[in-house]
Formats: C-alpha cells, sequence, structure tokens
C-alpha cells in the first residue's frame, strides 16, 4: 500500500510538471519531450507491477483457504470391517480369501443378520487387503492360489470345499502344513457346512392330499447334468426303466427343461406337481453327501416323494418315513416293487407326503450364516490357545470318500 501511494503522488506530480511545461513552453524541443516520456513509461509499469503483486497475494490466500476446506471435507479411508465396536466384546474377523463370486447373496444376508453369540462380535470381509486383520481365513479349493500368502502366527486357516474327495481340487505341496481347519458338508469336520438342515415345523402343512394324488399322472423322475458318475446312478436307473416309468432331464436324460438352477426353479415345481417319485441320485456315494438335489424337495414344501442312491447315514438327518433309499433293496427290481405298491395306493402314498410335510429344510444362505457365526463361536472359546496344523486334509474323509 506504501508503494502504491508513493506511485501515486508522484504520478501526480509528474503530470503537473508536464501540464506546467508544455504550457510554459512552446519550443520544447525533441529531447526534453522523449525524456518525459520515458518517466511516463517507468511510472505506468510500477503502477501494473503494483496491482500484480497485490493479485498474486489475494490468489494465494484464496487458494490456501479452498486447499483446507477440501481437506477438512474429504472422507477418510475406512477398512472393509469398519464399524463400533465394543471395548467389552471379543471380536473375530473371518476373511474370506479370493471370495467366490456366486457366494455374494450370503454374504450380504450375513452382514444384515448379525451373529447372536454372546461375547464376540463376529465381522466377514471379503476383501482380501484385510488379510493381517483376520483371525480367521478361509481358502475355497476352486480359489486356491498357486502359492499361500503370507501367514501371521496367530491366525487359523480354513480349507472350504463342499464337494466330495474325488471332485474336490486339492492344494500343491506349496500348500502342505497350511491349515488348521477343514469346512465341509461333513457332519464330523471343524465346521460342518452341509447342502440342507432338516427341521421339525411347529405345524404342519396342510393339503388336499386326494387332490394332491389325483393330480400326479406320471411315475418317476430324474434330472442330473453329469454322467457317468462313480455312484453308477445312470446305470442304476437304466435298470429301474425295465420296471417303472422314469422319465429323464438334463444332460445325463432324453429331455430338457429350462436352464439348469441348483435351488428352485419351474422344473422342480412342475415335477412336484406331475409327479409322485423324485429320484435324487448323487454323483458318489460318500459319508454325509447329501446335495440339495434332495434337500430342494423339503427346503421348498414340494408334494413329491424323494427316492435318494446313499449315503448310509442319510437316516440321521433325513426324516424316516420321508423318503426311500437303493442301500434299503437287494436289487432295482425289488425297490421298483416297493415304489409300485405304494405309488398305486393313495394312502400309502399320502402317508409319505403327510410325514414329510412335518419338516422344513434350512436353506443354503441360512446355514451358511449359521457356519460363520460357529466359526467365531468356535475360535473365541479356544481363548488364544493354539490350534493344530492338519498335515493331511484328504484324511479327514477317510477311505473311499
Amino acid at each position: 500500500m506504501a508503494l502504491r501511494a508513493v506511485f501515486h503522488f508522484q504520478h501526480r506530480q509528474s503530470i503537473q510538471r508536464v501540464s506546467a511545461a508544455s504550457c510554459g513552453s512552446s519550443s520544447m524541443n525533441a529531447k526534453t519531450k522523449g525524456f518525459l516520456l520515458l518517466i511516463i513509461t517507468v511510472l505506468l509499469s510500477l503502477f501494473i507491477l503494483s496491482y500484480v503483486l497485490s493479485s498474486d497475494e489475494r490468489l494465494s490466500s484464496y487458494y490456501h483457504s479452498a486447499t483446507e476446506r477440501r481437506t477438512t471435507n474429504r472422507k477418510q479411508p475406512t477398512s472393509s470391517f469398519s464399524g463400533n465396536l465394543s471395548r467389552n466384546v471379543n471380536t473375530v474377523v473371518i476373511l474370506w480369501y479370493n471370495f467366490p463370486s456366486y457366494l455374494k447373496n450370503f454374504v450380504q444376508n450375513f452382514k444384515r443378520q448379525k451373529c447372536q453369540n454372546e461375547g464376540v462380535n463376529c465381522i466377514l470381509s471379503t476383501d482380501n487387503s484385510d488379510l493381517n486383520r483376520s483371525s480367521i481365513v478361509i481358502f475355497t479349493h476352486r480359489t486356491l492360489p498357486k502359492t499361500p500368502p503370507l501367514k501371521i502366527a496367530s491366525q487359523v486357516w480354513v480349507f472350504n470345499t463342499l464337494e466330495n474327495k474325488r471332485f474336490t481340487v486339492w492344494p500343491n505341496s506349496a500348500w502342505q502344513n497350511a491349515f488348521e481347519w477343514i469346512m465341509s458338508y461333513q457332519r464330523t469336520v471343524d465346521i460342518s457346512r452341509p447342502y440342507g438342515k432338516i427341521i421339525r415345523l411347529d405345524k404342519s402343512i396342510e393339503r388336499n392330499y386326494s387332490e394332491v394324488f389325483r393330480q400326479k399322472k406320471k411315475f418317476g423322475v430324474w434330472m442330473a447334468s453329469h454322467c457317468p458318475t462313480p455312484s453308477r446312478r445312470e446305470k442304476y436307473i437304466k435298470e429301474l426303466q425295465k420296471y417303472i416309468e422314469i422319465d429323464t432331464f438334463g444332460t445325463c436324460g432324453k429331455r430338457k427343461c429350462g436352464v439348469h438352477n441348483p435351488n428352485m426353479n419351474e422344473c422342480l415345481r412342475n415335477f412336484s406337481r406331475d409327479y409322485k417319485f423324485y429320484f435324487a441320485f448323487e454323483n458318489s456315494i460318500c459319508t454325509d453327501y447329501s446335495t440339495e438335489k434332495v434337500f430342494n424337495l423339503y427346503a421348498y414344501n414340494l408334494s413329491i416323494i424323494p427316492v435318494i442312491n446313499g449315503p448310509p447315514q442319510a437316516s440321521e438327518y433325513l426324516p424316516k418315513e420321508t423318503f426311500l433309499s437303493t442301500l434299503d433293496y437287494t436289487s432295482p427290481k425289488s425297490l421298483a416293487k416297493k415304489l409300485k405298491g405304494i405309488g398305486s395306493s393313495e394312502r400309502l402314498y399320502t402317508q409319505y407326503l403327510k410325514e414329510k410335510d412335518k419338516y422344513i429344510s434350512l436353506e443354503q444362505i441360512e446355514i451358511f450364516r449359521d457356519a460363520m457365526c460357529s466359526t467365531c463361536e468356535i475360535l473365541n472359546q479356544l481363548g488364544g490357545k493354539k490350534v493344530s496344523i492338519k498335515p493331511k486334509l484328504k484324511s479327514v474323509y477317510g477311505k473311499g470318500c
């Protein structure tokens, strides 16, 4: 501001002198005029320079103010499992490494419905960057990296597969001694995650059973997409067809029924309306290996009787008098005879349906949530104790399957 005041004073004085000179003498030579012009040019330059410097100060001040506002309002990065955590509750973080996309809905459901475990806050992450923050890390057999990431000593690693022994993708030698736990459909593993779980209803489903029986104009139906199989189910079906009528659908059959879907679809609904028996045959006869093929018939309250080909333990988790098993009969011919007797009698057939309608199966999305909550609870109960390594993963399945 002082520089500007000096400039204005000098500027006025210069103009006055110039005016006086111009009025007092008309004979000023060219040399004097040139000198005065030089002075005016210098003064104007000083004025412009002063203005520019003042503008730069104002611009700089504005820039720093705006930068501070943006920094203050910027959202700080948060962890994928951030939240208000109580200091009195132990937090167990589960990371599902290389998360399979088909489980996306399962995870979303888990995050909406918190575990009811007392004294433990169970958090599930699907972000690999949370590896070092996690208590438990789950690896799925089909999405397993070639080499394991760096493991923290306190972590528990879980090998996850819902396939039986023959169809599981087993880890290579780089994963030797990497896993403490196994998650599988088997009931005896560290974390059991079956394809279904039968529970008894408080009130049985009510139907017009006579009408249900009358609508069924067809006998048996089988739908499968993989053949041949270790269980040789396709050969058993072919043998049964010598004695009873069985329509076959899917890749292994003669008919098609829309897009294959492991869960409920229109095909399955139509089957339960038109057919008396559904052959829920597995590709392998393995301990506890019962898949959605049979559990869906309970989960969606379908009015059709399942016929299974195993495993021997099925009667321990499937309600008796609600299904038939090939293992209980000496031959396909003897099973066909039994099915004919039931299918031809409204009383016998509806007796099976009425018993089946006392039960329902939890869906896989519910079982997934229960498995994650159980995982947190098991680790919390260990209280920091070291968990032993499983050197041979395949051994958990025993011989055969």
